[in-house]
């Protein structure tokens, strides 16, 4: 008996056998994955909201262009008509009346005059766009930006006019844009919230939560608030309970 051959035919079929064994997990594994992604497919044609299940994404009208969108709202922040709203009239009407009549929402007396810009202003880029001397860097990219100039609003005090850039409306109450995306398109992540606010850590803004409410739509299409200083509020531990208290509690569940 040749003890030699024996053990390499062992080691062989050894050898054999982890390489099926791989070959079988992977295939396994590839199996598994073709059959989540053909769920996911199938529950994309779905238009129905599933109570159950709210973020079941949902088809659109049109073709996605983005898989995720990051608003910034800069509230009260540098005025469009010191920044890239370049307006000739309001040069040549400096210091005059705000034309029209006081039928605007304010809570802070009447209108003052009109102003001229304080920077001057200079065509940018190869487009032109006439952007001021306030944010010269960012005109260097003027080209690569897309501005919008015809949005109005009847309120020039601050917590109205953030409800209406956020929901359209200048009283509360009515869902942002955040809560219709959400309820209309649903979400493809299963394991994250489909929408976050992250609020400025010097305070709330003065609407406050309507920039990412719900409204009248459900409650589960409304924002989860992140914080930069804190963690998400339903997730801090209670003064209550201690720190040690905690860490044992998450060493005997393993988490």
């Amino acid at each position: 008996m040749n003890l030699s051959n024996m053990h390499s035919r062992s080691k062989l079929q050894a050898t054999s056998s982890r390489r099926q064994f791989l070959a079988n997990a992977g295939g396994g594994l590839s199996a598994l994955g073709v059959a989540a992604a053909l769920a996911d497919s199938s529950r994309k044609f779905t238009s129905e909201i599933d109570p159950a299940n709210p973020y079941e994404p949902r088809p659109s009208h049109f073709p996605a262009k983005a898989k995720s969108v990051i608003v910034v709202f800069c509230s009260g922040a540098l005025s469009h008509v010191d920044t890239f709203d370049f307006k000739p009239e309001l040069e040549r009407r400096h210091g005059q009346p705000m034309p029209g009549n006081e039928n605007l929402v304010s809570f802070q007396g009447p209108n003052g005059n009109l102003t001229r810009p304080l920077w001057k202003f200079r065509p940018r880029g190869e487009s032109g766009k006439m952007i001021s001397d306030l944010v010269p860097h960012i005109g260097e990219m003027a080209d690569d930006l897309c501005f919008f100039h015809s949005l109005t609003n009847k309120s020039n005090t601050h917590g109205p006019a953030e409800n209406v850039m956020n929901t359209g409306f200048t009283f509360d109450g009515f869902p942002s844009m955040g809560a219709w995306v959400n309820f209309a398109l649903g979400s493809e992540n299963r394991d994250l919230p489909s929408f976050v606010a992250m609020e400025d850590p010097r305070g709330m803004p003065q609407s406050g939560p309507n920039n990412w409410a719900n409204g009248f739509l459900p409650a589960a299409f409304q924002g989860t608030p992140f914080s930069t200083t804190k963690p998400i509020r339903y997730l801090d531990r209670p003064d209550s309970i201690s720190a040690s208290t905690e860490l044992a509690s998450r060493e005997a569940l393993g988490f």
